[in-house]
């Protein structure tokens, strides 16, 4: 608190002083008149604002450049991720249906060995094999029966989220308009 004190009264010393510098019959400046001829300008504060505009909108741009350039990184990694995945699938497909198909070929030779070993064994083995062939069938009708209706019901809910999607985006809208509108009433009643 002392140290403030004598602050201020360095600095009405000081004005003191300075208004005796000036000599009688000069005008005296008041510190504000000071302040202003020595802070800056006008034009220098447009100066300073136009190039703080500039700067942010150069700071924009190189954003914009860096979220386009992502953009098109991740979409170029997803494509790849999806071609990988896509032949990873083909490919698995296709070692199942060879896995299936020697199995069955080892079974329908062992079969047939043990045909020979114990007559008959063939006759029921075939009818187990088409009995399972009927129940496969069977399933993967249900399947895609299922999957059918599913995509159908989804469609569905689809349609009814995006109904209520534009309903909603509608009612804000108009809700918005309204704000507005009652904004500049009152804007016009003020004036």
């Amino acid at each position: 608190m002392k140290y403030f004190g004598n602050l201020i009264l360095g600095l009405l010393f000081s004005l003191g002083l300075g208004t005796l510098a000036n000599g009688a019959g000069q005008k005296n400046e008041t510190p504000s008149a000071n302040l202003v001829n020595n802070g800056p300008n006008s034009s220098q504060l447009h100066t300073l604002d136009q190039q703080e505009k500039t700067d942010l909108q150069g700071l924009s741009q190189q954003i914009t450049e860096l979220k386009e350039k992502h953009q098109a990184e991740a979409t170029a990694l997803q494509q790849q991720l999806d071609s990988l995945n896509s032949t990873f699938e083909s490919t698995l497909k296709q070692l199942r249906t060879q896995y299936d198909s020697t199995r069955d070929q080892d079974d329908d030779a062992r079969a047939a060995l043990m045909d020979r070993i114990k007559p008959g064994y063939l006759a029921l083995y075939n009818e187990k094999k088409s009995s399972v062939a009927s129940v496969n069938s069977q399933e993967a009708q249900s399947v895609q029966s299922l999957r059918q209706q599913e995509e159908s019901e989804l469609q569905s809910v689809r349609q009814k989220f995006d109904s209520q999607l534009t309903s909603l985006q509608q009612e804000s809208a108009a809700r918005r308009k309204s704000i507005n509108g009652q904004f500049e009433t009152a804007i016009k009643a003020l004036k």
